[in-house]
């Protein structure tokens, strides 16, 4: 089976084989953390910086809770900017720790509006943390993380960034955007394994935790336990060694190619493709590189060209939310992508929506193939 869906990718056989590689005690050998604090490194050398960057072992959604888990207290003010699905999740995260959220919300088919923004925050900017995704995964939108971080930072609020479906696949600059806590997740753009949250932390961010009026309250989720370490343990817990050797490859091979350029150009031809065909895409500016977001023609739903695709042996994604059946997704993604991949699916597209009765303007095929040559 073909997966070209929005994550998890498709993982490299040389990265999957390094998960049966087995060669210390992670606890105790002084050699395994040499090897894990090198792969640390490399996260935070994806995001152009010389921050503080650690592993957990979960999937990405614990990152995600972690970092309010961290900053946030009793009665603290969270602004949370919802574009999408995923959102408006981190005010559920604000609530369980008795924070205060303040939803801000835009246009779930573009990217925010800075304008709009900066009118919000000139009347309201009494937060101590505000909350975004980079990547809306459902809708296709990349958000403008720069020019949100850099406008929240100047009014001295902590900015919180999942960008669990962005790294690797986008350009970020953690320094340059002012981020205090970005979240990466390894399942994605990078083609590791699912099963590790990527967390890169300002020094802002230490200082808030450091000077919270009560303790974190978690442990497993306590970021101090991952690099303000003083019990002789270099970890919180027992690490996964063949994760993390497999995550070390993974970032290796991204380093060998241009990602984000190739990522941009897949996304390209991917979106063009499909408007050129008569299509019309979920996402009406602010186009993600990593996916792209259709809108099912009228009359069908999502399940019968996903459905239909299956039975050819190629995965791909329905959308989520009020959108999970009105939108196809295709994930542009790490090592979704190859030109033999790409070709096979437009090909199948085309069987699939003659079988459907969904008439296109164009074979995807062989535009693709165009395209390609250019």
């Amino acid at each position: 089976m073909k997966i070209l869906c929005a994550g998890p990718t498709s993982i490299d056989e040389e990265v999957m084989k390094l998960m049966g590689k087995s060669l210390t005690n992670p606890d105790i050998d002084p050699e395994y953390e040499k090897i894990h604090r090198r792969v640390e490194r490399k996260i935070s050398k994806l995001l152009k910086t010389e921050a503080t960057s650690f592993i957990m072992l979960g999937e990405g959604m614990i990152g995600l809770e972690a970092a309010i888990c961290n900053l946030v207290e009793a009665g603290d003010r969270v602004l949370v900017l919802n574009n999408g699905v995923f959102g408006a999740g981190f005010a559920d995260f604000v609530k369980f720790y008795d924070g205060v959220p303040q939803i801000y919300e835009d246009d779930f088919r573009r990217g925010f509006n800075i304008e709009k923004l900066k009118e919000f925050l000139a009347k309201d900017h009494d937060f101590k943390v505000a909350t975004m995704v980079h990547c809306e995964t459902p809708s296709g939108i990349t958000n403008d993380v720069k020019s949100i971080c850099n406008l929240l930072h100047s009014y001295g609020i902590l900015t919180v960034v999942d960008t669990v479906s962005g790294m690797g696949g986008e350009d970020f600059d953690f320094d340059d955007y002012k981020v205090d806590i970005a979240l990466g997740g390894s399942q994605k753009c990078i083609s590791a394994p699912t099963g590790l949250t990527l967390v890169t932390i300002s020094e802002d961010a230490k200082k808030a935790i450091a000077n919270r009026k009560k303790p974190v309250p978690s442990y497993y989720m306590n970021f101090l336990n991952y690099y303000d370490y003083s019990d002789g343990f270099a970890f919180p817990y027992t690490m996964n060694e063949n994760l993390t050797y497999a995550l070390d490859l993974a970032l290796d091979k991204l380093f060998e190619k241009d990602s984000i350029a190739l990522h941009k150009k897949y996304a390209e031809v991917t979106r063009k493709i499909f408007e050129d065909a008569g299509f019309e895409l979920y996402a009406k500016d602010s186009r993600a590189n990593t996916l792209t977001a259709v809108m099912v023609p009228e009359g069908f739903i999502a399940e019968d060209i996903l459905e239909a695709l299956r039975k050819k042996g190629i995965l791909i994604s329905k959308g989520a939310g009020d959108i999970f059946e009105k939108v196809f997704r295709i994930g542009h993604m790490g090592n979704n992508i190859s030109y033999e991949n790409f070709l096979e699916l437009f090909q199948k597209l085309d069987e699939v929506f003659k079988e459907l009765g969904i008439k296109t303007k164009i074979s995807l095929k062989k535009e693709f193939e165009e395209l390609m040559k250019k």
